[in-house]
């Protein structure tokens, strides 16, 4: 007996080795499985970075056709629907509120007739001749009842109809004016922007550049005078451009290498090209009185500005500069200003105001700053 619980126990003991041996080789499964998805997010995190970066030199520039925006729009009156079915509607829905109360007393009536007819007994006859005129009221009390009803209810509703259609129609008054109105302001705002209103043309910058924003900080400070703008774009840092070129191996691990200090600057440099040239389409397509304009790449190291590149624009080759294959080749179309050491990295300069102010007083100048992120 002592030989057969020794058994047992052995058999007990080595089934919990394999219930403990299987946890252990789940816990393995699920931290691989884990350790998988924790790599491709990194792989896919890394090449959506870069593919952001990558995005940026896709350069697009139309100009807005403002002639045919100062065509009005046509206004679109919405018509009043015909209520003419409502009432018949109604008027039916009424009646059948009183149809089985006139059967039922039509019925009525129908059976007192004819016991008074075939009867003979008096009492019989009695009963049946008071019923017959006391129904015959009720069924004329019934039919005067339907009539003033479906008079009151088709009257209320058609009440009720008039006033609906008498707010509609002032709605739809209300809703062309706002409409003649908005059309009347937004021509005028195209012709101030036209004309060169200086106001007009901030609040067009604002709105462009602000509904295209970019996926890291980037701002702008615009200065115009004599219709000559002045756009110093504030670049971001160049830690933003990622030193690690990652791949992801046949394991699934990813893999990582260092980028070369002239790979990374030159992709530096393409995305200050391509962020300056985006800003600059932006504003020479939506404003039309800008011919000449001068565009400053600017950096912030700590409390030191510094200006990385410069270039004079004009409105003839701005086009061919954003069709072309990247923001470094269109600065190269538009001959911009830069110097760089051998590792390509970009050397800070002094930069001046654009020459046609001739040292313009500065109360003169209209300024406005853009976030564009």
């Amino acid at each position: 007996m002592a030989r057969k619980k020794d058994d047992q126990g052995v058999r007990i003991q080595s089934g919990a080795r394999q219930d403990k041996g299987k946890v252990y080789v789940d816990e393995l499964y699920f931290r691989h499985v884990d350790q998988m998805e924790r790599w491709r997010q990194e792989y896919e995190y890394s090449q959506s970075v870069e593919n952001a970066l990558i995005g940026i030199s896709k350069l697009d520039y139309e100009e807005v056709d403002y002639t045919s925006l100062k065509v009005r729009n046509p206004w679109k009156e919405r018509t009043v629907p015909d209520c003419s079915g409502v009432l018949e509607k109604v008027r039916i829905e009424e009646e059948r509120k009183f149809v089985m109360p006139i059967i039922m007393h039509t019925g009525l009536l129908l059976i007192f007739l004819v016991v008074l007819l075939v009867s003979s007994n008096v009492i019989a006859l009695w009963i049946s001749g008071i019923g017959v005129v006391t129904l015959l009221v009720l069924v004329v009390m019934l039919l005067q009842k339907r009539h003033q009803e479906i008079e009151r209810i088709v009257l209320e509703k058609q009440k009720e109809i008039d006033d609906w259609i008498e707010n509609e129609e002032r709605l739809i008054k209300e809703e062309k004016e706002k409409h003649e109105r908005e059309e009347d302001e937004r021509i005028k705002g195209i012709e101030r922007l036209l004309a060169g209103d200086i106001a007009a043309i901030f609040a067009k910058i604002d709105q462009v550049l602000t509904a295209a924003p970019f996926p890291f900080h980037v701002s702008a400070d615009i200065a115009v005078y004599m219709n000559i703008p002045s756009v110093k774009i504030w670049l971001p840092p160049k830690s933003i451009i990622p030193t690690q070129i990652c791949s992801l191996q046949s394991s699934g691990r990813p893999s990582f290498q260092e980028k070369e200090i002239r790979t990374i600057n030159k992709q530096y440099f393409e995305l200050c090209a391509a962020i300056s040239m985006r800003v600059m389409s932006l504003i020479y397509a939506h404003i039309p009185s800008f011919d000449i304009g001068y565009i400053y790449g600017m950096s912030k190291d700590g409390r030191n500005t510094e200006c990385l590149f410069t270039s004079k624009l004009e409105r003839s080759i701005v086009e061919d500069a954003c069709h072309a294959a990247n923001g470094l080749a269109a600065l190269q179309i538009l001959k911009a200003t830069f110097d760089c050491d051998t590792s390509l990295s970009l050397i800070p300069f002094e930069s001046d105001d654009p020459m046609e102010w001739d040292n313009v007083e500065t109360k003169l100048v209209r300024n406005v700053h853009v976030d564009l992120f």
